[in-house]
């Protein structure tokens, strides 16, 4: 009779355990998120066996390590997101052999590790360990602790269990398969738009500088040294750090150091852990890992992109990919500045209205950035657009909209006078660099140059007679930009704003952030 009701026990556990198990397979081909059927399944194990804890481990190759995914039981909390050597304790024992384990008391096997239970004050008693496989890999550990009923674990707990791991691998290969793809996602977007803003700086020295920030800034690393070869040494070119961070060498030789060998070598290097590196050349503190590629173009050395983190293990080969491609990128780019550097002077001036053009822009930001630094003064910078131009061309033809655009550039030309550099900037679109000129100040000048603009008809030929304005974007360096670059997008911002809020205004962007629109008055 015992016997017959044991067996029914059994068949009604197994109907039970099938049932739910079919729900989970509805689960993983719906739209559900897989963390959520992944915690379901874990609940469910919970379910099975009368214990006090239960855990999901984890393997993270890159660190070898294992680390609590899921963890249930009165410390379950302070267990997740906790980290093991890969070879420590039973649930390393179960990765490296493949095989599930029974241990009734932990303190009679030296395999167990007493540091999670350090940590969180648990007492491990016993054991029930499970692998979780997939493609005949082990992915994770599945372990159950102190089973409360005084038999202990048995060979029929394991067996219960195991049929649910199957479903573990399958959600974890799943969550595996999207994170991957959306890794890929990212990457080529970030990929894409780095090298489309790489390419669009004209000197050598803008393209290295706006690399180093792009690269540092896109895939959030500590740092990023982009250094050039120059006569059989490596020489610092560009740098980007987080706040407070220094390089502590300029050049260093070929061979020498992490950067050094990948030169010598033409190899991409991974260093995940630079404590006991023979090549790593101590520099900036609190670096922990370090990866550096070469930069090359037709087979021919140029330099060598560095990038370092705080944190161990914290590159691989798909890092190491995506930095080469953008290397490639910047070997190109660099090419193409150089080549630049060596085109005429004459070809900064604008051919419609006389006044500098976008190239020249660039180049004089860049000086006049650099002469701010050294004096302590700010520069201004006015970004204009003409409202409602596309109206002039519809309406009288390219010929008079262009007579309009060199009518408009004089008056801006008269105004700036030699106070700083008129520049058509594409299109209808004006800059007016200022030094020495405070955010106020630029405001200010703007405010009057506005009123100018719109206070008097233009004569356009042919009997026209047309007035236009102007919404003005004020920004300054280094108060509310960085850098050339985002010198001019702040004010670009700034100059939107107005054309969102009624056109035919100035606003100019605040340190913080915030648009405020000028009025002299003020």
């Amino acid at each position: 009779m015992r016997y017959q009701s044991e067996k029914l026990r059994s068949l009604e556990d197994k109907k039970e355990d099938l049932e739910f198990l079919k729900g989970v397979l509805r689960d993983i081909n719906s739209k559900e998120d897989p963390d959520k059927i992944l915690h379901r399944i874990m609940v469910r194990i919970a379910d099975l066996i009368n214990a006090e804890a239960w855990s999901l481990l984890l393997v993270d190759e890159k660190r070898r390590e294992l680390y609590f995914k899921e963890a249930f039981g009165p410390k379950g909390e302070e267990v997740k997101g906790l980290r093991i050597r890969l070879d420590q304790g039973v649930a390393g024992w179960v990765v490296m052999h493949n095989k599930p384990v029974i241990i009734p008391d932990v303190r009679k096997d030296k395999r167990f590790f007493s540091g999670v239970d350090e940590k969180t004050k648990f007492t491990t008693r016993s054991i029930l360990a499970v692998p979780v496989v997939s493609k005949e890999k082990v992915i994770g550990v599945v372990e159950v602790l102190n089973k409360k009923d005084p038999e202990g674990f048995t060979p029929e707990d394991l067996e219960r269990i195991k049929s649910y791991i199957d479903q573990v691998a399958i959600i974890l290969e799943n969550i595996h398969l999207v994170s991957s793809l959306e890794r890929k996602i990212k990457n080529l977007s970030l990929l894409f738009e780095v090298g489309r803003k790489i390419s669009s700086r004209l000197l050598p020295h803008q393209v290295l500088r706006e690399s180093a920030r792009l690269i540092r800034k896109a895939f959030n690393y500590h740092y990023c040294v982009i250094a050039l070869e120059e006569n059989g040494r490596l020489v610092l070119k560009a740098f980007s750090g987080e706040k407070g961070i220094r390089p502590k060498r300029k050049e260093i030789i070929l061979g020498k150091g992490i950067s050094g060998w990948v030169a010598k070598h033409k190899k991409e290097l991974i260093v995940n852990d630079v404590e006991g590196e023979e090549r790593y050349l101590p520099g900036i503190k609190g670096i922990k890992s370090e990866m550096a590629i070469p930069i090359m173009r037709k087979n021919k050395l140029i330099g060598v992109i560095d990038v370092g983190s705080k944190e161990k293990f914290a590159f691989d080969e798909e890092d190491a990919e995506l930095l080469s491609q953008i290397a490639s990128q910047l070997g190109v780019a660099l090419e193409n500045a150089y080549l630049y550097e060596k085109v005429s002077v004459s070809a900064i001036t604008d051919d419609l209205t006389g006044l500098y053009n976008a190239r020249y822009a660039y180049l004089y930001l860049d000086e006049i950035i650099k002469k701010a630094d050294e004096t302590g003064k700010p520069v201004s910078l006015i970004f204009l657009d003409l409202d409602h131009f596309k109206w002039v061309n519809d309406t009288y033809g390219h010929l008079i909209g262009g007579e309009m655009l060199r009518r408009v550039a004089q008056r801006i030309k008269n105004k700036v006078g030699k106070k700083g550099s008129a520049i058509r900037y594409g299109g209808d679109e004006y800059i007016i660099i200022l030094p020495d000129a405070s955010l106020l100040e630029g405001a200010r000048f703007a405010e009057e140059l506005r009123k100018e603009i719109g206070e008097k008809p233009f004569e356009l030929g042919n009997g026209i007679r047309y007035h236009i304005t102007a919404s003005f974007g004020v920004s300054e360096y280094p108060g509310v930009a960085e850098d050339e670059v985002s010198l001019i997008r702040t004010a670009d911002q700034a100059m939107y704003w107005v054309k969102e809020h009624g056109r035919n205004k100035t606003c100019y962007k605040t340190p913080d952030g915030e648009f405020v629109e000028y009025r002299l008055e003020e």
